[in-house]
């Protein structure tokens, strides 16, 4: 887990640089159509990758268990063609239905990005069932490479575009980066997928129980998918409605999507890593009792992921927007919605949780409900308190897919997750954190540069919140120890 976590945190660091840098390169009402033509993108993706994997490394896992290893090449080869067919079959859809998908984004520039991603779409395709294979083998070296090299691959070529001034817009030399990094990645892939012992050969009846245990799950993240655009689309209508022009409209989503969003999502980086090797590991347990103590392990993790960040948000959201994207509103929006990251991370866990003891269509009941409450809120809160009704309604919908999951896990497993006790105990901690990091803040800006100040109380946040998670034994230090050992060795087999 070690080892997928730094290269996951390497890896989305980058990613949060190179969104930086598109933020310098672009306007913000650039962003607000950038941020609306990916949501729709996005939606393709999901389509052809959201939820194979998943059943790719249960299917993997179980052939290990069963030393059935041998059929796990059929079920791999099986969902790569029916999901290539997909793929080419909605590259064919999306440029057949060239008029509407213009007049959803509002803009020509738009959907010829969207073009330019197509490639990606297919090249997803072909991927997502060797990083399922990966992933079942407990790989994460491996899966970490391939999506470190894509990301390096994008912003190099991004940059190369952009510099050489190839493109009219930069918005189309994003695009094209993106879908030539995913082709090389995937090249790469295929080359891990052979170094691993996989192979390919078809043979009939591997499809239905792939579709049958991937159905549920694709449903929930599709609807996901959808939810970014409708709600991108709903958010600056109802802005115009109560007076906003549409370039002022779309300048406000760019802000909250494109700069405050993803600093939130941050966490979501360590808790994702996380995910990625519960629903294998969950899958494979033999009893309720073990699964019960890695529960309890992954949503204490969570929670320690959540609050060490949750300080630093909160004391300098303000200054870290004004430094990376000099906007202040953007800080203001951070730091106002801070506290979302708290249930995004436990619904995040949770819905993983939930999917790893094959409860999928509970999984996807849940989250539909908890997607209808976010939209209803933004709807009727967005005219009266602006933009921020999107973050509100975040952890709003979030808390509830937390509550309706937690309810759920409980009754299968019959376990005490102790939430109240854990959260009462980070909070105690969280005042003399918050506390000291405004102090030192103050200091340290008076006495040297504004991102000298911000490094300087990030450091100083995260090493106290640690210790005095150990000090006051939040977090066992016995149990992490031992944890990491077994990873340690994993990742030294597979290796």
């Amino acid at each position: 887990m070690l080892t997928l976590t730094l290269f996951s945190v390497i890896t989305r660091c980058l990613g949060f640089l190179y969104k930086i840098y598109i933020t310098k390169i672009m306007s913000t009402t650039d962003l607000g159509i950038y941020n609306l033509t990916t949501s729709i993108y996005m939606v393709l993706i999901t389509i052809v990758g959201s939820s194979i994997p998943l059943t790719i490394s249960k299917i993997t896992a179980k052939n290990i268990t069963l030393h059935t290893e041998n059929e796990t090449k059929y079920s791999v080869t099986t969902s790569m063609i029916f999901m290539t067919f997909v793929s080419l079959l909605i590259s064919l859809i999306t440029i057949l239905l060239r008029p509407l998908f213009i007049k959803l984004i509002s803009n020509n520039i738009g959907y010829e990005l969207i073009l330019y991603l197509l490639p990606s779409v297919i090249f997803t395709a072909i991927y997502s069932q060797i990083r399922g294979y990966l992933w079942g083998l407990e790989n994460y070296f491996a899966v970490s490479i391939v999506e470190f090299v894509e990301q390096i691959l994008r912003i190099a070529l991004c940059l190369l575009f952009v510099h050489l001034n190839i493109f009219t817009s930069n918005i189309i030399s994003i695009g094209l980066a993106l879908s030539i990094a995913c082709g090389l990645s995937t090249l790469l892939g295929i080359y891990l997928y052979y170094k691993n012992h996989g192979n390919f050969a078809y043979k009939k009846g591997y499809l239905k129980p792939i579709i049958d245990s991937a159905l549920p799950l694709t449903g929930v993240r599709i609807f996901s998918s959808l939810l970014q655009p409708i709600i991108s689309i709903i958010l600056p209508l109802s802005l115009v409605k109560i007076g906003y022009s549409q370039n002022m409209a779309l300048s406000e989503l760019g802000i909250i999507m494109g700069m405050s969003l993803p600093l939130l999502s941050i966490p979501n980086t360590i808790i994702g890593a996380l995910c990625m090797i519960l629903i294998p590991r969950i899958s494979n347990a033999s009893d309720y009792t073990k699964i019960n103590v890695q529960i309890r392990y992954y949503i204490k993790f969570t929670l320690t992921c959540i609050f060490i960040f949750l300080p630093v948000f909160i004391t300098l959201g303000i200054p870290i927007c004004e430094y990376i994207f000099d906007n202040t509103i953007a800080g203001h929006y951070l730091k106002l919605s801070s506290w979302i990251i708290l249930p995004m991370g436990l619904a995040q866990i949770s819905s993983s949780i939930l999917n790893a003891l094959n409860q999928e269509i509970k999984s996807f009941i849940y989250y539909i409900i908890s997607s209808i409450i976010l939209i209803l809120f933004v709807l009727f809160a967005t005219p009266r308190i602006g933009i921020i009704a999107m973050s509100y309604g975040l952890g709003i919908s979030n808390s509830i897919l937390f509550i309706l999951n937690a309810m759920k896990i409980k009754k299968i497993t019959k376990i005490k997750l102790h939430l109240t006790s854990n959260i009462i105990a980070f909070l105690l901690i969280l005042l003399p954190t918050l506390l000291l990091d405004n102090f030192v803040f103050n200091i340290f800006n008076k006495l040297t540069t504004n991102i000298i100040a911000i490094i300087v109380t990030a450091i100083i946040s995260i090493m106290t919140y640690t210790t005095l998670i150990f000090v006051f034994n939040i977090l066992d230090r016995h149990g992490i120890k031992i944890y990491l050992k077994q990873f340690t060795k994993k990742y030294s087999t597979t290796k």
